[in-house]
């Protein structure tokens, strides 16, 4: 335990800080974007490829 950016927060006994519930869901939201973006840039390639990313 121990204070960070002026709250006290929880670390690992590694010195890593344990991220909030609500830390910890932002980035769970912030890597479904970023796995969506690359779904729909990879579908776009396909499509320019002439295949249709919905049949495979």
């Amino acid at each position: 335990m121990g204070v960070y950016q002026g709250l006290v927060r929880f670390f690992t006994a590694d010195g890593q800080l344990v991220p909030t519930p609500e830390e910890s869901a932002e980035q769970a939201a912030q890597r479904a974007e970023q796995q969506t973006q690359r779904a729909e840039r990879l579908a776009a390639k396909l499509r320019e490829l002439n295949i249709d990313p919905d049949t495979i």
